[in-house]
């Protein structure tokens, strides 16, 4: 599985724009988070002309990871049909979904929850979804994403602080790490530090490693001398 990606950067580094990745299988766009930058991204590359359907995962609901999520909605609607939030069945976020979305006027009927176990084994790019709880900050639900595809686990973060997952997917079959990372070193950082990930990860494992959402360019900078993969906007 190929992740493109809209944006890379964190939530107070927009000129990255927000961390986002997608991939198209067919004429459906599987998108992972939609932050304030991440609508006019996609209508700029114009990656809607071909699609039929469009199907979204939400990590957590801070606004670097949702924030246009009601636009690309309401666009859908009207444009196209409505839109997938493809989700875990009673997801602790999906409350906030909702009332973020009310709130800047697009009602439950113009998306569909549909259920990450509805979509196991039905496309090429990937065998399963699965959302999984992982820790961020105290204020929100927030999960990572697993992917079960044929050349193995691949691994989206989302926003994470906690490395046990990692540490066990180290030592399984994994294609791909996707991971957010910061340049900063401090107690109670929501962000996984680019130090401490250079210590967990063997060298030989370092290729299938794959950096964003970036704080600063201090952190490209370590993530490429610690031998780390740094993804790059697409074209």
């Amino acid at each position: 599985m190929e992740l493109k990606f809209l944006g890379r950067g964190a939530a107070f580094n927009p000129l990255e724009g927000n961390t986002s990745a997608y991939f198209i299988e067919g004429r459906e766009l599987f998108l992972i988070d939609c932050g304030e930058t991440v609508f006019e991204s996609i209508m700029r590359k114009g990656l809607l002309e071909d699609i039929d359907k469009v199907n979204v995962m939400i990590t957590h609901t801070h606004s670097d990871h949702i924030g246009s999520l009601g636009s690309l909605a309401l666009y859908c609607y009207y444009n196209l049909s409505s839109i997938n939030i493809i989700m875990k069945d009673g997801a602790k976020h999906i409350k906030n979904i909702d009332n973020i979305l009310e709130s800047v006027g697009c009602p439950k009927n113009r998306y569909n929850y549909v259920s990450e176990e509805d979509l196991d084994f039905k496309y090429k790019s990937f065998k399963t979804i699965r959302y999984t709880e992982t820790i961020h900050c105290s204020e929100l639900d927030c999960y990572s994403l697993i992917f079960e595809t044929d050349d193995g686990v691949v691994y989206f973060s989302g926003d994470t602080r906690e490395l046990d997952t990692l540490k066990k997917l180290i030592k399984k079959k994994v294609d791909k790490i996707f991971i957010d990372v910061s340049s900063k070193d401090f107690e109670g950082n929501p962000h996984v530090f680019i130090g401490d990930l250079n210590i967990i990860v063997p060298d030989s494992y370092r290729s299938r490693v794959n950096c964003m959402h970036f704080n600063d360019k201090k952190c490209i900078d370590l993530a490429l001398k610690y031998g780390f993969n740094v993804i790059k906007k697409s074209d």
